[in-house]
């Protein structure tokens, strides 16, 4: 009977342990994640300035524009694109925020947010050597997903990731019905 004891007695911080996990494992899923009223624009306020930083940064083919809206990584990975997109197509892209909607918003711990966005733009290729216009998308839609993280008190874009795009496809005019006459 003794040595059952014992094995209780050792195993009984093991079960502890485990109980708390458990139910931190549980409280973090019943967390409310549903942002404040000033989590939200306070978030919105960072995501617009994010998305006006990097609209910049791909016109400048620079992304000094995102310092102060993105984490370091993430102007990393913008600039990766930056070139990616230089050396293989010689391309500059004019972009320009036509506006965004927020599908979602959530806040977790206050720290962390993800934000599922609508986005529209007007994009305009040109030769980077060149300079001559290559084509003009109006209108095209960007549906994203943002994870913004809370940096000295202020909400910075640590990652961004397009799941759709959709770029209209602009009407050609209609050829004329009449005759020369």
């Amino acid at each position: 009977m003794a040595r059952h004891e014992a094995v209780i007695t050792r195993a009984r911080p093991a079960l502890a342990v485990g109980l708390a996990a458990a139910l931190a494992l549980f409280a973090a899923g019943c967390e409310n994640t549903e942002p404040s009223p000033a989590e939200r624009l306070a978030v919105e306020a960072a995501v617009r300035g994010y998305l006006e930083a990097l609209a910049e940064a791909y016109s400048t083919l620079d992304t000094r524009s995102l310092e102060g809206h993105a984490s370091p990584n993430e102007i990393a990975a913008v600039h990766a694109l930056l070139k990616e997109l230089l050396q293989s197509t010689g391309d500059r892209v004019d972009a320009t925020l036509i506006g965004f909607d927020v599908e979602t918003m959530s806040v977790f711990r206050r720290i962390n947010a993800s934000v599922r966005l609508v986005e529209v733009w007007d994009i305009t290729r040109f030769g980077a050597a060149t300079g001559i216009e290559k084509g003009r998308f109006e209108s095209t839609v960007q549906r994203t997903v943002l994870q913004l993280r809370m940096v000295d008190g202020r909400w910075l874009v640590v990652g961004r990731s397009i799941l759709s795009q959709e770029t209209p496809v602009p009407e050609s005019p209609e050829a004329p019905t009449g005759t020369a006459g």
